[in-house]
């Protein structure tokens, strides 16, 4: 008997808890409310928007999340403390906090594993279904990929999903798969824990990838971002200009790769809080409950 249960972003698990305890009446608490990528073909999207909808505390990680969950209905000012009466609190991302803290502690062995230099190099992560499952998308994406590493002297680390790599040995022909397998600037190897991730995303010059999480992390690291989708729910990200959704079209990969290469680096608005998200939102739980 709880007094509460908090469930974090978008994940199936994140709705199967919240289905259970709001048809037990027990309070529901979202971590990382709000979001929205209108496209209620992800599955993510429905878990979303489910989950905000049977919670009695919402947490939202931007300003984009308070007025999606404004344009639903939801009201903004209420402190109530109910499913009908939801209180609702922007209060900037944990996984901001979890980058601040990791980054610092983080090694940097998989540089050297690698043979990467720092702000050399290209991080990709492809991993999304319509991505590696639909031919046509994937042959686009290795071609961008080939273009950048062959053509542009770029070299790329990609850490694999499984998915991924089954579908590159599934769909796509003997030529194409001996050409991304056989590249010297194309480094694809297996998936890295959390440490390596945090050090190749805070190290590379550009992110490639189609993963919500990846996309705010390497706009943590200040660096700039392709996003292999046609939508995103961080919204603050592509309007900011330091990310580019391109889906997957070769050229535009490739043109907005060229762009981002022609600007200076430069330090990024903080858009997700100030690393302290995570004391606000215990802070008022325990206010609350």
């Amino acid at each position: 008997k709880p007094d509460a249960i908090l469930v974090y972003g978008d994940t199936n698990s994140t709705l199967a808890g919240a289905l259970a305890a709001s048809k037990l009446h027990v309070p529901v608490i979202h971590v990382e409310a709000g979001l929205r990528s209108f496209n209620k073909c992800m599955p993510e999207e429905i878990n979303r928007i489910l989950t905000d909808h049977v919670s009695t505390m919402l947490f939202c990680p931007s300003k984009q999340g308070l007025e999606n969950l404004e344009k639903e209905g939801f009201i903004i000012e209420n402190n109530g403390k109910t499913f009908d009466q939801p209180s609702i609190y922007h209060c900037g991302d944990i996984m901001y906090d979890n980058s601040l803290h990791f980054s610092e502690i983080a090694d940097e062995k998989i540089l050297e594993t690698y043979n990467l230099i720092p702000n050399e190099y290209v991080l990709c992560t492809i991993h999304r279904d319509n991505n590696t499952d639909q031919h046509d998308r994937l042959q686009a994406i290795m071609e961008a990929l080939e273009i950048i590493s062959e053509e542009r002297k770029m070299k790329i680390i990609w850490p694999i999903h499984p998915r991924t790599k089954n579908a590159l040995i599934n769909n796509l022909d003997n030529e194409e798969q001996k050409a991304i397998f056989a590249s010297e600037k194309v480094k694809i190897i297996e998936p890295v824990g959390f440490f390596d991730m945090i050090s190749l995303e805070k190290n590379a010059r550009l992110i490639i990838t189609d993963s919500g999480g990846v996309q705010k992390e390497a706009y943590f690291f200040n660096k700039p971002g392709i996003i292999l989708r046609s939508e995103t729910e961080w919204v603050e990200i592509v309007e900011s200009g330091k990310a580019v959704i391109t889906d997957a079209d070769t050229q535009k990969i490739v043109d907005v790769f060229d762009d981002f290469m022609s600007k200076p680096a430069e330090i990024y608005p903080k858009l997700f809080g100030d690393g302290k998200a995570a004391e606000f939102i215990c802070a008022k739980i325990l206010e609350c409950l």
